[in-house]
């Protein structure tokens, strides 16, 4: 074996083992793997240390470095467990839930494999490819088109694949934890021809996104993670979670359609991609709250299967089970 893969791997045990005796924190955000991670550097680490070890040697730190997580996280990992249960309850074990935290490293190593693709190799990464005439029936629409995902698999890559498809494309995003992030990532996804639309609760984000959909732009938004107070419970097959009711506003204000997309990693290591079919949000007679509920379980009834068949790939660290008084 290599000198350099031996020193690699003792180093990944090092670093293992220093990790097991990390504080653990009751808040993901405040754990060190977060704010030492997600960072600019760490998805610069990420592309250096794939680019000089190749992948082999890069999915064996991605492996150590989830189980390295998940053991060091007891709260954390509890809080995943308890997400995977809301889906699946045989399938919300340790071993499952450390198994989420191992994807979720596949994922930094997935930023990496993009960044290292030229335009028009995007297809070496892609496998069982379904619906995606749904996404040329909006297109002939003109009125662009909302793509709804969640955080499920490697969901940044749908961005850069919609563009080399021919798809104009935007990505809405919360601030980053750092405005240096928030533009790192900005410019990642630039380099597809995907622009970044940063985005609050405000009425002129509405605007600027309205504005964008009635240019024919398809953009990009998750649902199963609500930034503020516009919500609807959404049942699960074992549970019970918010989802943003942002999608179908927009959807209303603009007339553009909505299509809920998902990627998820195939045994083969390739992404399956999905497109569920559209949905046209009308206002109904029942009055807005009526009609954002309706159409917001409708979008949730096509997304939340896709989290039921991939569990391990549905990342959330914190418990998003809905609380009742």
């Amino acid at each position: 074996m290599p000198a350099f893969v031996v020193l690699t791997l003792v180093f990944c045990g090092v670093l293992g083992a220093r990790l097991l005796f990390l504080r653990r924190q009751s808040d993901y955000k405040n754990a060190a793997f977060y704010k030492v991670l997600y960072t600019p550097v760490g998805f610069q680490l990420a592309i250096f240390g794939r680019r000089l070890f190749g992948r082999w040697i890069s999915e064996r730190f991605c492996e150590l470095s989830g189980l390295a997580y998940a053991l060091t996280h007891a709260e954390t990992l509890a809080a995943i467990r308890n997400n995977m249960a809301m889906l699946d309850p045989t399938r919300a074990s340790k071993t499952h839930a450390i198994r989420n935290c191992i994807t979720q490293g596949y994922n930094f190593l997935e930023f990496a494999e993009l960044w290292l693709k030229k335009k028009g190799e995007l297809h070496r990464m892609i496998g069982e490819q379904i619906g995606l005439e749904e996404l040329q029936k909006a297109r002939a629409q003109g009125k662009g088109c909302i793509l709804v995902t969640g955080h499920l698999g490697f969901f940044e890559l749908g961005g850069p694949l919609m563009a080399e498809l021919g798809f104009p494309m935007v990505t809405l995003t919360l601030p980053e934890p750092s405005e240096a992030l928030t533009q790192w990532r900005a410019e990642f996804r630039l380099r597809w021809g995907v622009r970044t639309l940063v985005v609050g609760g405000d009425a002129f984000s509405a605007v600027e996104i309205t504005r964008e959909l009635r240019a024919g732009t398809f953009v990009a938004l998750l649902a199963d993670r609500p930034f503020n107070e516009h919500t609807v419970p959404i049942p699960l097959p074992h549970g019970e979670i918010l989802f943003s009711t942002a999608p179908v506003m927009v959807a209303l204000l603009s007339g553009a359609p909505i299509i809920p997309v998902g990627l998820t990693l195939q045994a083969d290591g390739k992404h399956r991609v999905e497109a569920r079919p559209m949905i046209t949000p009308q206002w109904l007679p029942e009055g807005r709250e009526a009609t954002l509920h309706h159409f917001t379980q409708k979008l949730a009834q096509e997304l939340t299967p896709m989290f039921v068949k991939a569990p391990e790939q549905w990342h959330h660290f914190s418990d998003l089970a809905v609380s009742r008084p």
